[in-house]
């Protein structure tokens, strides 16, 4: 895919013009007797596995491979079996509606899950469905001071309308706490993580279209693998990640990085969670190899639909969280809200 192509489809896809890049997918497919698996992994994305799979004409061994695992009506076997450790964190609502695609995600595998939650919030009968699971909880931290340096650093973004936002926004705290109280999980139940040959971190609302399908990929351990499909702004999304042991345990240790190092800056001041993300590792020296498996956030108004017609994202939730965000910095750093 050159440049022109990708800022094409950048452009057409921001302005949901879905149709017209649709258009593009289906005529360069047909005019080319390949493709590239840049070029695969965003058309895959847009029109589906059928639709792809009739117009693709001599598709790479990496392509026919995709084209089975998004196939709802296979399942892909592995060639190899590998012991992977399934670390979860966040509120698992939607678990009961991407259990199913789950379990097809890691279909062959022997899957041991690490379950975490906040004190009292979750019901461990929730996630009996996961059969082979340990779960842990403990009580939510109080970030605030580390919200509050935070916002001294890196400043508020302002709004039109009168909305504060901070550019490091508060979840990302108790969120990255959770991760890794997930992957503390492992030993809490006896478990060492070099025990496993992969270790997983992942959301409970992570629906999966694919399958994982890299089991010979030659995993080191200053190398992790991500999702490409919620990248933005030149960072990783932060949903899902896969490694060796030694590399996941960076991964999992962000929260200390974001508690002390980050908060003296010196990174960059684009504090969107995936630039956060990449700095990170970048300062940690992993490397990250990024992969389409077909991930999506199930959210609540998206239960129901056909997989390859989940949205990736929904701006009413933004707008929303910008909302509630806005309100809580009003209300719990008036000082800093005033003199920002």
């Amino acid at each position: 895919m050159n440049t022109v192509e990708r800022k094409l489809f950048h452009k057409l896809k921001k302005k949901k013009m879905f149709g017209s890049a649709k258009a593009i997918a289906k005529a360069v497919m047909t005019l080319n007797s390949s493709i590239s698996e840049e070029q695969f992994d965003q058309y895959h994305t847009l029109l589906g596995t059928p639709e792809t799979a009739k117009r693709l004409k001599s598709p790479s061994i990496r392509q026919q491979r995709k084209l089975k695992t998004f196939d709802q009506l296979q399942i892909r076997t592995p060639e190899k079996k590998l012991k992977i450790a399934v670390c979860l964190s966040g509120q698992p609502r939607s678990l009961i509606h991407c259990l199913d695609s789950l379990q097809r995600f890691f279909y062959g595998h022997e899957v041991t899950y690490f379950c975490h939650s906040w004190r009292g919030q979750t019901d461990p009968a929730l996630l009996q469905p996961l059969g082979n699971f340990f779960f842990s909880e403990s009580d939510s931290p109080n970030t605030s001071e580390f919200e509050r340096q935070a916002i001294q650093q890196y400043g508020l973004k302002h709004f039109d309308s009168g909305m504060k936002i901070p550019f490091v926004s508060p979840n990302v705290f108790p969120m990255w706490n959770g991760v890794q109280q997930a992957f503390n999980t492992i030993s809490e139940h006896g478990f060492q993580a070099d025990q496993f040959d992969l270790v997983c971190r992942m959301r409970y609302d992570n629906f999966w279209i694919g399958q994982f399908d890299l089991e010979d990929f030659a995993f080191k351990n200053n190398t992790l693998v991500i999702d490409r499909n919620y990248n933005g702004y030149g960072g990783y999304g932060d949903q899902f990640a896969i490694g060796t042991p030694a590399a996941m345990s960076h991964y999992f240790n962000i929260y200390n990085w974001l508690t002390s190092d980050f908060l003296k800056g010196g990174y960059s001041d684009n504090c969107f969670p995936e630039v956060m993300l990449k700095d990170y590792l970048d300062h940690c020296g992993i490397k990250v190899h990024e992969e389409d498996f077909g991930l999506r956030l199930l959210r609540d108004d998206y239960v129901g639909l056909a997989p390859q017609d989940i949205p990736l994202r929904n701006h009413a939730v933004s707008k929303e969280r910008n909302a509630r965000l806005s309100a809580y910095v009003k209300e719990s750093f008036p000082d800093e809200w005033n003199n920002n």
